[in-house]
This record gives C-alpha cells, sequence and structure tokens, in this order.
C-alpha cells in the first residue's frame, strides 16, 4: 500500500525535464497536491527527486507532522531560493502559451514572495489578483501583437489574473465585439477557439477529433476526456463546469444549478 501510494504520487507529480520551477509548481497545485495528498516527515523523505533539485528534494520531508504535498513544496522552494531565483523576467513573449506560463510564474512568484494581497491565495493560486507589478512585467513584454490586445484592457486592482489568462488564450485579430474599457466583460462564449489554436493540455495543432465544451473552449478529445475523468470537472482555461455530452448531471447549487454539458464531438 504505501509504495503504490508512492508510485502514484510520483506519476502524478514529478517534475517534467527542463520544466520551469514555477510551472511545475503550479501544475502541483492544480493537480491536487493540496487537496488529497498528505505526507508526514519519513513518507515525504522517500519520495525520491520529484522537483529534480536537490536543493529542493532535500527539504521537502525536512517539516515534521503530516502536510499536504503542496505545503512541502512551497516551504521547500522558499527555502531553497529566492524570488529571482525562480524566474527568469522575460524580455519578450510572443506566442499566447508563452504569455499564459508567465502570466502564471509571476502570478506564482507574486504569491510565494512579496507581501501583497495575493499572499491569501497560497491554497488557492487561481484567485489571485493581477497586482500592479505582475501587470507592467507582463503588459511591457508582451509582442506587438499582443500589445494591441493588452491595450485594451483597463487594469484596476480587481483584475483576476484567471480571466486576463483566459483573455489572452481567446484574443482574435480583429474580433467582432471587444469592450474598449474593460475585458472583464467578455463572454468565453463569443470567443471560441478556432482550428488555428493549439489544444492547451497537449499544447499540440487542433484538427480532427476535437471537442468544444459549453464554455467554447475547443480541445482534441482524447485530451479533454483525461482531463475530466483523471483531473478536474472543470475547463482547463477558464474552470467552468464541464462534463461529457453523453453524461448530464444538474450543475452545483454554486453555479445556479442549470443542467451543463458539452456539445457533441466533431468527427
Amino acid at each position: 500500500k504505501f509504495q503504490e501510494k508512492l508510485q502514484e504520487i510520483q506519476r502524478r507529480f514529478t517534475r517534467l525535464p527542463d520544466q520551469p520551477l514555477l510551472l511545475w509548481l503550479y501544475e502541483c497545485w492544480f493537480a491536487g497536491a493540496n487537496v488529497d495528498v498528505f505526507l508526514n516527515s519519513y513518507e515525504a523523505r522517500q519520495l525520491g527527486s520529484l522537483s529534480r533539485d536537490e536543493n529542493i528534494d532535500r527539504e521537502i520531508g525536512r517539516r515534521t507532522g503530516t502536510l499536504s504535498l503542496w505545503r512541502r513544496l512551497v516551504s521547500s522552494v522558499r527555502f531553497a531560493y529566492t524570488a529571482d531565483e525562480v524566474i527568469t523576467y522575460r524580455d519578450r513573449w510572443d506566442t499566447k502559451l508563452e504569455g499564459v506560463q508567465y502570466l502564471t510564474e509571476l502570478t506564482m512568484v507574486d504569491i510565494l514572495y512579496e507581501n501583497t494581497r495575493n499572499i491569501v491565495f497560497l491554497d488557492d493560486p487561481d484567485e489571485a489578483y493581477c497586482t500592479w507589478r505582475i501587470w507592467q512585467a507582463f503588459k511591457k513584454s508582451a509582442s506587438p501583437f499582443y500589445a494591441k490586445a493588452l491595450s485594451s484592457v483597463t487594469w484596476n486592482g480587481d483584475l483576476k489574473v484567471l480571466k486576463l489568462k483566459a483573455y489572452i488564450w481567446d484574443y482574435r485579430p480583429k474580433p467582432s465585439s471587444l469592450p474598449q474599457d474593460s475585458y472583464v466583460e467578455i463572454q468565453p462564449k463569443e470567443r471560441a477557439a478556432s482550428s488555428a489554436d493549439p489544444c492547451s493540455i497537449c499544447h499540440e495543432e487542433l484538427s480532427r477529433n476535437t471537442c468544444e465544451l459549453e464554455c467554447g473552449h475547443e480541445f482534441h478529445r482524447e485530451c479533454i476526456r483525461t482531463w475530466l475523468q483523471e483531473h478536474s470537472s472543470t475547463c482547463p482555461i477558464c474552470r467552468d463546469f464541464a462534463v461529457f455530452p453523453t453524461d448530464t448531471p444538474e450543475r452545483p447549487a454554486w453555479n445556479n444549478s442549470k443542467c451543463y454539458k458539452a456539445k457533441a464531438w466533431r468527427r
């Protein structure tokens, strides 16, 4: 049982080769490191090279008591590195994938190291606000194409990072309806993905065998099937509730209890 538990943790949370540290940390949170994985110090020391970084791996099992894997990873990264050591500030990002990833890194640094309002979102990074510092670094490094897109966004202290990610991911040149004063009024359904976009799960080109969820975001059929079955019941981009077209349970009470289902598979 113990060995099976360790193997499952290693399968779910081992850092990929060359994966940026902060993106790995975010993916661990998103995969449930703070929800269903709790370890005492002995168990944590048996994980091996989870982060592929000996400075971090050495610290994972140091704290006593039973803690979530997420808390162990966060404290280990903080102990091993400073803010400037865990992130490479970009001079420029050119694609929506690069932009979303960079925004994630900027947000994680703000949560982990900066004394801002985002400190309370350590256990829920997707609730973080786009602080002025995040906004300036993100906008300054945007390529001309995306700098133009961001010029339509009016920053304010209540702008959520998750909404900004969705806006960048869904941005189109010359969109039919783009608010001039604030991003937050844009609805995902009005900006459905096109076949030219990559799948946000595997990052490969969308072509055949795709599925469009009710929220308007499109993925490879097998990618979204695996995602919804093994990771989350929400859209990977906007986090709206989603199910397969053959399964239409009632929407949760916090989501107005509407029936919510994906559109038919495209072949």
